[in-house]
């Protein structure tokens, strides 16, 4: 059975065309600074994200390697580990 697929897809392609094309001719035309300058604005997100996460693993380690509770077990600090790891977390649109 085909696939069924709204009537103006060709529209919203063609559109899109253009748009990348346009997109295209603007970024070509942009010296290779503004083009850094570009990466690294639209890129300043993850790292951040990245940053935080790396730093949140990094606190997780430490607490995974504190005393063992009297059990035996690493994770005594599951709440402090969970804290870490949602504080770390990029913010929900």
């Amino acid at each position: 059975m085909p696939l069924k697929q709204p009537m103006n897809t060709g529209i919203k392609d063609g559109k899109l065309v253009i748009d990348m094309a346009e997109a295209d001719e603007l970024w070509n035309g942009l010296s290779k600074d503004q083009q850094y300058e570009a990466m690294c604005l639209m890129f300043q997100p993850l790292l951040e994200s990245a940053t935080l996460m790396k730093r949140a693993l990094e606190a997780i380690r430490e607490l995974n390697m504190m005393q063992p509770d009297e059990n035996g077990h690493r994770w005594a600090n599951s709440d402090l580990i969970e804290q870490e790891i949602v504080a770390a977390l990029p913010a929900s649109s």
